[in-house]
Formats: structure tokens, sequence, C-alpha cells
């Protein structure tokens, strides 16, 4: 699957090709990346060399730390960033939005309810996964339209956990 990263004004095309091989921008890298059990930590070997890199999801974004230097990178599918393309057309602040589980969790808190108005930016939902807790805000203006699930629910990958017209 390719990736389109940017870093600060950069974009970098990845595709992850097979084990241990990606492709940067059409150049082949050999790559050997481990997580360090139970942290944010990865030792990543290239060309011989280990670098340590540790890694931790911010809103919309990672940061990444190799060394001393920290980088802000985002990271999107093609076919992500393909829709995200087709909302932003005509209309995009129009319609419902569906905030789904972006990883398996447990629904922690829900603070508004049915037919509440929110604004861009408001917690709508918390969920904790591996031990961290995210926080969904609302992507734009709106009213919730429905809640989906409840506090202390278990919820898989992609499950929609409460609508915003």
């Amino acid at each position: 699957m390719k990736y389109i990263t940017t870093v600060g004004d950069e974009q970098f095309i990845v595709e992850i090709n097979q084990r241990g091989e990606i492709t940067v921008n059409d150049r082949v890298i050999n790559v050997d990346l481990q997580q360090m059990p139970d942290t944010t930590m990865y030792s990543m070997i290239i060309a011989g060399e280990s670098h340590d890199v540790r890694m931790s999801e911010g809103d919309g974004f990672y940061e990444v730390q190799i060394g001393g230097d920290i980088f802000q990178v985002v990271v999107e599918d093609e076919r992500t960033r393909l829709l995200a393309g087709l909302k932003r057309g005509p209309g995009a602040g129009t319609g419902e939005v569906l905030i789904k589980a972006p990883m398996p969790g447990v629904v922690i808190e829900i603070p508004v309810v049915k037919g509440q108005k929110v604004f861009k930016g408001d917690i709508v939902l918390v969920l904790e996964s591996m031990k961290m807790q995210n926080e969904f805000k609302a992507p734009r203006d709106g009213e919730i339209h429905a809640i989906r699930v409840e506090p202390g629910q278990t919820v898989e990958q992609n499950t929609v956990m409460l609508t915003i017209m």
C-alpha cells in the first residue's frame, strides 16, 4: 500500500512492498524495524546503521523523534487522501460525519448527548486503546445525530461510534 507522508513542506511517497523492504519516492530501502515491547520506541537498522526512533500519535499527525531531532509527520494512505479530497469539494460542510474507531478499544467517556450542538474541536468521545486515552473531536460544527456506543463498551476498528449532522 502507498502512503503519502508529509514532513514540514516535503512530501514523500512511501510504499511498503514486502517485509524488510520499502520504497520512498521510487528509491528502494531495506529496513529492519522492531518495536520495543510496551513502549513507543523502535529500533531501526538501515544499511547496517542502527537508529533509535520514538513515535507517538498526536492530533492528526505522528511525532517522530530520531536522535535529538523531532518531526511532526502526517501520514495518509492513498484511499484516505482521495476521500478527503472529495470531502473538501463543494458541500463539504454538510451531510453526516461518521466518527469511527481507528483501532480496537474501550469507550471511556461520551461527554455529549443526542441532539446536542457541538462546535469544531469539541471533544465528543474518549476511547482507550493500548493503555492510551484518545480524544475524538468534532471535525466541524454540527449536532450529535446518533450515539451508537456507550461507556465501557468494547469496539472493533472502524466501528461507527457516533454521527454528527
